[in-house]
């Protein structure tokens, strides 16, 4: 009987952790968005950062989607830190090297992330 309990638990456990993985993967990792069609790249003023404007095309049934990545060049890395829906461009300027202004939206590159499912 133990062992029962011990297997239901452990499966239940299992369960739950592919389920949370799974959550967490499709609704909160921006990381994890594919990325479509390159646009356009911004450079930051000392040229350490680049910003590279994505656009996905949803087709016939789901609308266009902008990512915007940022590179940084010194150590060979990259992020997204923008995502937006129904969109199939947007404005981007630097203000600063880690400050940059993406439509409306102004964000420190370096800590901030948009996502359009979680505003």
């Amino acid at each position: 009987m133990k062992k029962v309990i011990i297997v239901c638990l452990g499966i239940t456990f299992i369960i739950v952790l592919i389920f949370g993985w799974t959550f967490y993967h499709f609704m909160w990792d921006t990381q994890s968005i594919p990325k479509g069609e390159l646009l356009r790249t911004e450079y930051s003023p000392k040229k350490r950062y680049c910003a590279n404007v994505y656009r996905g095309e949803g087709g016939a049934t789901v609308d266009d989607s902008i990512v915007v990545e940022i590179e940084d060049k010194k150590m060979d890395t990259r992020k997204n830190i923008y995502f937006e829906y129904h969109k199939d461009d947007v404005k981007v300027q630097w203000l600063n090297e880690t400050k940059i202004k993406i439509d409306e939206k102004e964000l420190n590159i370096l800590k901030d992330v948009y996502d359009w499912r979680h505003h």
